[in-house]
């Protein structure tokens, strides 16, 4: 039984050292969109805010000081890629954010054994 890897964008600004992983395509505009802390359940030791749509789904994470956050990541999980470390933050993420039926569903619905 093979993993199905989590499709998502990831946008990189130099300038403010922020990070958009985006999972699902931009919402209609008059859709709310919440922002959720994550920092602490992930314990990265930098700031992690998962963006979810007004029924819960995950939409994608900001990650603040992302230089600081590949660190730790690398320091982590060693042996792992930064993407592949990112498709198991976003499973756990949207475990802790999940609504009972998820919109992205037609991106991942296999969690990752390992998150």
């Amino acid at each position: 039984m093979g993993e199905k890897a989590m499709s998502f964008e990831l946008s990189y600004n130099r300038d403010t050292n922020v990070a958009y992983v985006d999972i699902c395509p931009l919402p209609p505009r008059d859709v709310r969109i919440d922002v959720i802390d994550v920092t602490d359940q992930l314990g990265l030791g930098t700031q992690v805010l998962a963006r979810v749509d007004e029924d819960g789904a995950l939409l994608g994470l900001i990650i603040e000081d992302y230089s600081r956050f590949k660190n730790a990541l690398r320091r982590k999980y060693l042996a792992f890629a930064v993407e592949r470390i990112l498709d198991l933050i976003l499973a756990k993420v949207r475990l802790l954010t999940s609504p009972p039926a998820s919109k992205c569903r037609d991106l991942s619905e296999h969690v990752p054994a390992h998150a």
